[in-house]
């Protein structure tokens, strides 16, 4: 069901999972790690120690669909199920056993709104830090678990926790590396050089090949604070982008039902789907801190 491809070297090294379409829509993260496949199977690029394991298509029949997913968020309440109960359950089984397994992982996606790229990294952790950093974008963004926690999907008494967990989680509650890259729009092809770049610099900061590493940017830390759902047919204000700034008390969004989303504080509207399906996330909120 889903197709892995691994290369392992015969000196020692870390375990390196790259995962391509947990989202079917999200293109940029299979053409890359063919692109590199490829070069692998030329020979114009060696794996000199360690293994790592390439998974392009995380969602096949939602990347055959070009859709996000065919049942549910694949990248949400990814647990291992006895009973899975839809078709991306059923990926999530196949997928956890191989999270479970890596050292450190790099997750690949794109964003439908544009924007600068960005990645993911959990509660600081200095080694998780400097790999994310080493990845090629200026942005590091923190605050996921801590968000779901406190405003993601509510249950009667409090927020629903398990909805936050995905691939990067499964990763670190063993206490080992992630990184979730947001390269860019979807159709943009920056977004594809941003993911292709990206899984050089893994292998090279990881000194998993002989290529040199390159230099490293200067990093920004974004925190996020909460995430809002659409839950009915209301519009956004404006075609919001990734990181689009925003003062407190600013008109973001506005519900159908007149309730109006206002930024709590002067901050940033991130990962914006303008036409989210109703149920969905709709846009985060976060705020610049000091690294």
């Amino acid at each position: 069901m889903i197709e892995t491809f691994t290369h392992a070297a015969e000196q020692p090294g870390p375990k390196l999972l790259i995962t391509g379409a947990i989202h079917g829509n999200e293109t940029c993260g299979p053409v890359a790690i063919n692109r590199v496949l490829k070069e692998i199977d030329e020979g114009k690029l060696k794996i000199t120690c360690g293994q790592v394991t390439f998974v392009p298509v995380c969602n096949p029949r939602a990347y055959a669909e070009n859709v996000r997913f065919i049942e549910r968020n694949l990248n949400r309440y990814l647990v291992p199920m006895a009973k899975p109960d839809t078709y991306e359950a059923q990926l999530g089984n196949i997928l956890c056993p191989m999270l479970a397994d890596c050292d450190v992982l790099l997750d690949i996606h794109s964003t439908p709104s544009g924007g600068k790229p960005y990645v993911f990294v959990g509660p600081h952790n200095p080694k998780e830090y400097a790999f994310a950093a080493s990845l090629g974008t200026r942005w590091l963004m923190t605050g996921w678990e801590e968000t779901y926690a406190n405003t993601g999907r509510k249950t009667e008494t409090t927020a629903d926790v398990d909805e936050g967990i995905g691939t990067e989680q499964v990763v670190r509650m063993r206490g080992k590396i992630a990184a979730l890259i947001e390269c860019g729009d979807h159709n943009d092809q920056a977004a594809f050089e941003v993911a292709y770049q990206a899984i050089h610099n893994a292998l090279t900061y990881l000194q998993m090949t002989d290529e040199k590493p390159s230099p490293v940017l200067q990093s920004h830390l974004i925190t996020m604070s909460q995430v809002y759902y659409r839950t009915d047919a209301g519009e956004m204000t404006r075609h919001w982008q990734d990181f689009d700034s925003v003062k407190k008390g600013d008109l973001i969004a506005k519900r159908k039902s007149g309730e109006e989303l206002r930024a709590p504080a002067d901050g940033l509207v991130i990962l914006p789907h303008v036409d989210a399906d109703i149920g969905q996330e709709w846009f985060y909120f976060g705020t610049e801190a000091a690294l």
